[in-house]
């Protein structure tokens, strides 16, 4: 580190521990929309991952940006907001009170000064990355090295961007943000989804199936039971065997018409039929998906209220 600072060692030694707070791996909650099925006389639930457009739009881009020269912040704050209309920039002058809001509020992405009395910025980069792993960091410094660089990559730095003199600089680094947070973004909805799809098979709060080659490579036991079956007996076989046979526009018929490619995603409604001949309505939805390095559909199944025989 920088050995030009004015403090000595066991004050930046207190001011590090005095900002450690419980360990997390991010400060920004995950919005999800929630469905409650009403085929069932106990009360359930599913969690539905918002989609990645909807959740930027209604989050923007909050930045924390760290200096101890306000006049310095003043300027980044006016320059980035006035760039992009999205940007909420909020300046702190210590890392001490960076992290303080960090723990209180939700952040996207930190813009960090390396040169800075009691800790640098590699310093508040280390401490940041043992409580918040997946938040985008950006060093922006005026004193550029390749050993300060290579230090901000080994320390877990998203981007690290020298200052210039001029106004220019804003606009790029305006950019970098931008992106840093529609990529972290972009992996964070990933792994949301992964996650959701491992609930919907695991815990069985929902039918799943993947469709491949026009039969069923894959059922949970979930769904099985929806249906009557045991899932050996799905397995390999045609969707046509749990739907009714005068549904002309049953959903599994579409499926098996449309070229690789053409049908990304649905969401529509089949009537269904059980092993022992009971007619059901079910939602599903779902999309395309690569299965055993080959094109299929994935989908999630649940059966309504809404009976096609309950007059009957």
């Amino acid at each position: 580190m920088d050995g030009s600072s004015a403090f000595p060692a066991e004050t930046v030694e207190l001011s590090r521990s005095s900002i450690r707070g419980s360990r997390r791996a991010s400060n920004r909650s995950v919005p999800f929309i929630r469905t409650q099925s009403s085929g069932s006389t106990e009360e359930s639930h599913t969690e539905v991952p918002v989609p990645l457009a909807k959740m930027q739009d209604a989050q923007g881009i909050r930045v924390l940006h760290v200096d101890d020269d306000p006049q310095i912040g003043e300027l980044l704050q006016t320059f980035l907001e006035r760039i992009n209309d999205d940007f909420t920039v909020v300046t702190e002058t210590s890392a001490v009170a960076a992290m303080d809001h960090l723990r209180e509020s939700r952040i996207d992405c930190i813009v960090s000064d390396y040169q800075m009395p009691n800790m640098d910025g590699l310093e508040f980069l280390e401490i940041v990355r043992e409580q918040y792993t997946d938040v985008p960091f950006i060093l922006f410094t005026g004193q550029g090295s390749e050993e300060i660089a290579s230090d901000a990559i080994a320390a877990g730095v998203t981007d690290y961007m020298q200052k210039e003199t001029g106004t220019d600089q804003y606009e790029v680094l305006a950019n970098r943000v931008e992106n840093a947070v529609s990529q972290c973004r972009t992996e964070e909805q990933f792994w949301n989804a992964l996650s959701w799809y491992q609930r919907l098979v695991e815990q069985e709060i929902a039918g799943v199936c993947i469709v491949q080659d026009r039969e069923f490579a894959y059922v949970n036991q979930k769904l099985a039971e929806m249906f009557g079956y045991e899932q050996c007996e799905l397995m390999g076989e045609s969707p046509a065997r749990i739907t009714a046979t005068d549904d002309r526009d049953w959903f599994f018929g579409k499926i098996e018409s449309s070229d690789e490619g053409e049908l990304k995603s649905f969401d529509s409604t089949f009537t269904g039929v059980r092993a022992d001949g009971e007619r059901l309505t079910v939602e599903v939805s779902g999309g395309d998906v690569e299965y055993d390095g080959a094109p299929a559909w994935i989908g999630v199944l649940r059966v309504t209220d809404d009976r096609p025989d309950a007059d009957e």
